[in-house]
């Protein structure tokens, strides 16, 4: 376990992936995954590697809309963007195909050497243009690794659904999916005060929730857990 300093307040601390490249690159590894917290495996995220591809999951709304993301391209003097992605919950609309969700990246070592510093440097740009991004600030670290996948044409493959489900929508966003298998589960803010994954009221998503809720189940009884369970509680009143 490494300790890193935060890479900011408000907006910025959604970039603190960015403060862990250092670390990581003075390793020998020859590749890394970097996640968000809110996320629980049902396999191993090793699986979601690839040595030859950097590897993500579509955003699952077109955020920021295609018109911020263009003026940010001005701004940092690369291309005109294409628009014939999908994003996972948005199918009616379209977005950049690097426009991914920040849940989870997969890297080859050689891939995030290169990016970092310009991802680095995009994302602090994005988090001065709060006059382009407006209410969409706090994605300046997805932004900021699209704009530097551009930039350096890193080789990419995006992740299906299943490897970065999200279950913080209503029931109805999920008309349509079908969902099996899901690998990895997304679960944002749905917990309960007791530390459980919430359900999304789709049965066929609520049974795989409830299958992650009895492996955590046995640990509950950990002084450890408990602990964690009072402080989440107490943070909710």
């Amino acid at each position: 376990i490494i300790e890193i300093e935060a890479f900011g307040e408000g907006a910025a601390r959604y970039c603190n992936k960015l403060q862990s490249h250092a670390p990581i690159l003075k390793t020998a590894m020859n590749g890394v995954i970097l996640t968000d917290v809110d996320l629980f495996f049902f396999t191993s995220p090793a699986n979601c590697w690839s040595p030859d591809y950097v590897r993500a999951k579509i955003v699952d709304h077109p955020n920021p809309p295609e018109t911020l993301l263009s003026n940010l391209a001005e701004v940092l003097n690369l291309p005109d963007l294409t628009y014939e992605a999908r994003p996972s919950f948005a199918s009616e609309t379209r977005t950049h195909p690097l426009n991914s969700n920040g849940g989870l990246y997969a890297f080859p070592m050689r891939a995030l050497e290169t990016i970092s510093p310009l991802w680095h440097d995009y994302s602090t740009t994005c988090l001065s243009r709060e006059d382009i991004l407006g209410k969409w600030l706090h994605h300046a670290d997805q932004i900021g690794f699209m704009m530097s996948m551009i930039k350096t044409d890193q080789a990419f493959q995006p992740l299906e659904l299943s490897w970065n489900f999200p279950t913080h929508f209503r029931a109805e966003a999920y008309e349509g999916k079908i969902v099996t298998g899901i690998n990895i589960l997304h679960y944002h803010n749905e917990l309960s005060p007791e530390g459980r994954l919430m359900p999304t009221g789709v049965a066929n998503i609520d049974r795989q929730i409830e299958r992650a809720n009895e492996i955590l189940r046995p640990y509950e009884k950990l002084p450890e857990y408990k602990i964690i369970q009072a402080e989440y509680a107490a943070s909710l009143s």
